[in-house]
């Protein structure tokens, strides 16, 4: 990948609504209908020249970001960027004008151009307009230049900095992932202390849609508040369509996809600048929701389906591997028979649940779990729904079986209430099983533990050492209680003699709203090992430590 990052200047129109900029040419180099010179004439009087070298920094972590060096894994400059600034002083009036990057120097150099003389150092007048909230710098994209900077009529009686009127917001947009990094990321900051410092402001959207015509150029449209992105991709021979989409959303819910005239669910996602979102959909029409009421034998459900009323038989519900399904207002109580040994919902492999409504689901036989996550996959829960998960006992509410190990826990959105019975955890493990890695980034989850169990984490174990995850909670609100012996969040109750009760590593951000971690009666810790158990490193929001106090609230 070129390390080269390149900044659409439609986000200034956006975020930066004081800054403007002047572009040579309009130059997408995705989409040759775009490509549109305009021309400008500029008054010879442009202002009085000041010659400018200055430090630039990108901030950023290069492990996430968008933009890097994959081969230093450092954020760096390339030969080509161009640094706009722009500003006001009480000496120097408005200036304004663009730097080169210069790779050998790794400075940004040129000419600024200030109305007034002024006789100081460009490093003086840099340092006095910071204050003003004029003061600003950002990169221009690949390609563009500045025609004039700041114009001053014949007379000497008008300044403006140049402005291109009709901006094309679809220079938002690439055909490939890749171009997306080079071409889509923007980066601004109007802060000047020896230099300037700048930081991604955007996300990069990456966008597979299946389920369209092979062959065939679609249209694309995409809006963001006032910002529309409006295009013609191909697909290929198996009919999906790839584009790269660049603007400054928060949240997804307040964007809109039209492909082909397919309305594309999108779904809701805070999303965070300078990070690549991969986000697969398809444009086939959604089948009717599957009325749970009319189910009498055992059924999977297959990605993209919405499931919704009451289970009316004692017939087992499956996820079918890499399905995304919709729960909507579904009621699935099992009766605690041990002629139907299953979960609630079985996760056959990978699966996305997304809530909507209000939803129930409870194991159908003690050692089954309400919703089962498969061992050595991944359960992501999403959603604004509710979901009320639990178990007879044995089995966790969320995640894993009496004695069968559970797969990995990712939620990311809704209300989920997670409760076990006896030996299980809330989410997590089942009684004497192994149990993945456990993630929060988001919604509001309350969990509880079976005795013995943890609120988040292990069950109790019983007569084998068992391999347990980490637990890593980056978002959203939590509150975990454990059963007698065992933490909130941690290890569940561990056996007499050389069977404890291990977890890994338990991480909270403070990214957080709130963690509410209650220890059960005898236990040690209310985040950590529970009796019997061992525990790795805990970390709250960097400071690391065992938790004791019971119950342990945190708020970042």
């Amino acid at each position: 990948m070129n390390t080269k990052n390149i900044f659409k200047t439609l986000a200034l129109a956006m975020l930066m609504p004081a800054m403007l900029l002047t572009t040579a040419c309009s130059n997408d180099d995705f989409a040759s209908d775009d490509k549109t010179a305009t021309t400008e004439t500029v008054a010879t009087n442009q202002g009085y020249a000041l010659p400018v070298t200055v430090n630039v920094t990108r901030q950023g972590d290069a492990t996430t970001r968008a933009t890097y060096n994959e081969s230093t894994r450092k954020l760096e400059f390339s030969t080509g960027d161009k640094l706009f600034v722009r500003g006001s002083h009480a000496s120097a009036g408005q200036f304004a004008g663009t730097l080169d990057y210069d790779a050998v120097s790794g400075k940004f150099s040129g000419t600024i151009y200030t109305k007034n003389p002024y006789e100081d150092t460009a490093d003086a007048l840099f340092t006095a307009a910071s204050t003003d909230p004029t003061f600003s710098a950002t990169l221009l994209p690949n390609g563009y230049g500045s025609t004039g900077f700041l114009y001053v009529a014949a007379n000497g009686t008008e300044e403006k900095y140049d402005d291109q009127a009709a901006y094309n917001y679809n220079n938002a947009f690439a055909l490939t992932k890749a171009a997306g990094v080079e071409q889509l990321s923007y980066e601004v900051d109007g802060s000047y202390s020896s230099g300037f410092s700048l930081s991604p402001s955007n996300p990069i959207l990456n966008f597979t849609i299946t389920g369209l015509s092979a062959n065939t150029e679609v249209a694309v449209a995409f809006s963001y508040y006032a910002v529309n992105v409006n295009k013609n991709v191909t697909t290929n021979s198996s009919g999906t369509a790839t584009f790269a989409i660049g603007v400054a959303c928060s949240e997804l819910n307040n964007c809109s996809l039209t492909v082909g005239g397919n309305v594309i669910t999108l779904g809701s996602h805070v999303l965070t600048a300078g990070y690549i979102y991969n986000i697969t959909r398809s444009a086939a029409p959604a089948p009717a929701a599957t009325d749970l009421s009319t189910i009498n034998a055992n059924y999977t459900a297959s990605d993209g389906e919405t499931l919704t009323g009451t289970l009316a038989s004692n017939v087992k519900i499956s996820i079918a591997d890499g399905a995304t399904v919709t729960l909507n207002n579904v009621t699935i109580n099992g009766v605690n028979d041990s002629n139907y040994e299953w979960a609630g919902i079985t996760c056959l492999g990978d699966a996305t649940i997304i809530l909507s409504g209000t939803n129930t689901v409870k194991g159908f036989y003690e050692d089954y779990p309400g919703i089962q996550a498969a061992a050595g996959k991944t359960l992501i829960i999403n959603g604004t729904g509710s979901l009320t998960a639990s178990s007879y006992g044995y089995g966790a509410g969320i995640g894993g079986a009496g004695g069968v190990a559970c797969g990995n826990i990712e939620i990311q959105g809704g209300t989920i209430t997670a409760t076990s019975g006896e030996y299980g955890a809330g989410i997590g493990g089942g009684y004497n099983a192994s149990w993945g890695n456990i993630t929060i980034s988001g919604g509001t989850v309350t969990a509880t533990g079976g005795w013995r169990g943890a609120g988040i984490g292990g069950g109790k174990r019983g007569t084998a050492n068992v391999s347990c995850g980490n637990i890593i909670i980056s978002g959203g609100t939590v509150t975990a209680t454990g059963g007698e012996e065992a933490a909130g969040i941690g290890g569940g109750r561990g056996n007499n003699g050389s069977y404890l009760s291990s977890c890994g590593t338990i991480t909270i951000t403070t990214g957080v709203s709130e963690v509410t971690a209650t220890k059960g009666s005898d236990a040690p810790n209310s985040i950590g090992a529970g009796n019997l158990g061992t525990c790795g490193t805990v970390t709250i929001g960097g400071n690391v430590g065992a938790i004791t106090t019971s119950p342990y609230t945190y708020q970042p």
